[in-house]
């Protein structure tokens, strides 16, 4: 979907993330994905490739009835409608009660993407029609039939106006119909190249239109879908279940294509990372996101559980640098700073070693990713030093660096609560060693929002996920200084174009030469400091068996048992 967040381990953390034509990713937007709880993550339309990680395979088997299994999550829903929720939570529910179009599996170090409810499909030479060949047969959970005007339904639901979705707009991209071919033919149709639809389909949760018009607005407590599993209830404050669709026979065969081997699943609502964690042990709950690292590395090795780490798609944690405001409009104090930056010091120090350096734009897995930039920044005081010296910042006898009688001094706004607390405060310990005096301020949204967009910081901290690269367009592109996610105000038109040419761009090997070129310009400039690189941190009971991940560390539960 187009914006997406999730909670830190022990902290709150966002994702956000927008692929259209021209992103709008406004403030306003953002604040809603971010919501009143804090850590928001994508539920509609985020899921555009599938990843069998620290799993026990598709043919996972019971050697009983189905049993059913409770996991812990961190948010209370805002809704069940995944077109209209931006919560990880929500998408993770919405796995388990929609299907999608397609199925976008690794293979190989390439994507190849298996039938869904679309059996085949084509695109067009210039990225702006998509049509899919539908598959028969497939019942709603209401008992409707899936057709082709499920299709339409679906995407226009999303661009609705009174849907007031928190993401899955976004990642629709610049939509304009979806044409009725047939019963079982759809065709879906752009206002411009959009080129990062076919990453995208395979996380958009097709919808019954025959529930979408009885319950209306409160189809966000009545979600009908085609999934494994059908919705049970939602007592609010406390958990979310759904039950095992007996019907089902229709899904992608890497996961599993029959009837769910859990019974029931129930997602129960404890916020605090402790209770989760608390819960897991007691057997209350059989598998828990987001825990305090501590905890995790204290069961890690344990026989009693088992540890998912999987890796994401998108931005990696980091930090954006003022490519405008001085003293980091200067390339030479940017690039200082990332030499100066010690990540595996803030990783073994605050994560326990759970995490991996990032070293650029894109996390390892994310079509775009460069390996022969790998290592360009590593940690080198000395070569920080000498940066800074070349730009004229030199050391006194206090060991602070100044020019012109003026200390080199930079504003680092924090947003409070967001997860980057503790790194901001390694970061100004380790600028001070360079002789950089760092002042922190800590900023909660809106109020944070609108100092990023005016420009008053030097450094400011974010992350963003998506799954495909187009994202890079929302966070870096020239228009959206000022009232979007380009908070490093950096504009460059030779890298809008060539973003802009890479989702116009079809051939996936070639879309990928286009954003590993944009990847190289960002390095280039040093307008970010990449941290570490955003993995799902999981633990679960040992019991339970064949749990599968998407692309951006959403589980799937299709093959899952206890």
């Amino acid at each position: 979907m187009g914006a997406a967040m999730r909670e830190g381990e022990g902290t709150n953390a966002a994702r956000a993330r927008g692929t259209e034509a021209r992103p709008n990713l406004t403030r306003r937007r953002f604040m809603g994905l971010m919501g009143a709880a804090g850590g928001i993550a994508a539920g509609g339309g985020g899921l555009a490739a599938f990843l069998e990680a620290c799993s026990q395979g598709a043919t996972s088997t019971t050697s009983g009835s189905p049993q059913p299994m409770t996991m812990a999550v961190f948010q209370e829903p805002d809704t069940l409608d995944p077109a209209a929720s931006g919560l990880i939570t929500v998408g993770t529910i919405s796995r388990c009660v929609f299907d999608s179009l397609v199925w976008s599996l690794p293979k190989g170090g390439s994507t190849a993407f298996s039938p869904g409810l679309a059996t085949s499909w084509e695109v067009s030479p210039d990225a702006t029609s998509y049509t899919f060949h539908l598959r028969q047969g497939v019942k709603f959970h209401d008992g409707t039939t899936f057709d082709a005007n499920a299709v339409k339904s679906t995407f226009d639901h999303i661009v609705d106006p009174n849907t007031k979705s928190k993401g899955a707009a976004s990642a629709l991209g610049p939509y304009k119909e979806t044409q009725v071919v047939d019963s079982h033919t759809a065709k879906v149709v752009f206002e411009s190249p959009n080129a990062a639809f076919m990453n995208e389909v395979a996380g958009f949760s097709i919808t019954s239109p025959a529930a979408l018009q009885k319950y209306g607005a409160d189809f966000a407590k009545n979600p009908v879908g085609t999934g494994p599993f059908r919705f049970k209830e939602y007592v609010v404050g406390q958990h979310v279940t759904v039950e095992r669709n007996p019907d089902y026979s229709w899904g992608p065969a890497p996961i599993r294509s029959g009837p769910a081997l859990l019974s029931e699943i129930t997602f129960r609502i404890l916020s605090d990372a402790g209770a989760r964690f608390n819960a897991l042990q007691t057997g209350e709950v059989h598998f828990a996101p987001n825990l305090n690292p501590q905890d995790v590395a204290s069961v890690k090795s344990s026989s009693q559980y088992r540890f998912y780490q999987v890796a994401s798609t998108g931005m990696p944690w980091n930090i954006m640098i003022n490519a405008q405001r001085p003293p980091t409009d200067d390339i030479n104090v940017r690039r200082a700073l990332l030499y100066a930056t010690d990540q595996q010091a803030i990783i073994k120090t605050l994560y326990f070693g759970l995490h991996t350096a990032a070293d650029q734009v894109f996390t390892p897995i994310t079509p775009g990713y460069d390996s022969s930039l790998k290592g360009r920044y590593t940690h080198d005081a000395a070569k920080a030093g000498q940066l800074l010296d070349q730009a004229g910042w030199t050391k006194g006898s206090n060991g602070m660096r100044q020019k012109g009688g003026q200390p080199l001094k930079l504003t680092f706004i924090n947003i409070s609560g967001f997860g980057f607390d503790d790194i901001s405060q390694l970061l100004q310990s380790q600028y001070r060693d360079a002789g950089i005096q760092v002042d922190i301020s800590d900023q909660s949204f809106p109020a944070v929002g609108d100092a990023y967009n005016r420009g008053d910081h030097n450094l400011a901290d974010f992350f963003y996920y998506d799954v495909d690269p187009y994202f890079v367009r929302a966070i870096f592109g020239a228009d959206q200084i000022a009232h979007g996610f380009n908070w490093e105000h950096y504009a460059n038109p030779q890298l809008d174009a060539l973003v802009d040419r890479a989702n116009a761009t079809s051939d996936a090997a070639a879309r990928t030469r286009l954003y590993q070129q944009a990847n190289s310009i960002i390095e280039d400039a040093a307008v970010i400091i990449p941290i570490y690189n955003s993995d799902g941190l999981f633990v679960g009971s040992s019991k339970l068996k064949g749990v599968q991940f998407t692309v951006n560390a959403t589980p799937l539960f299709h093959g899952a048992s206890m």
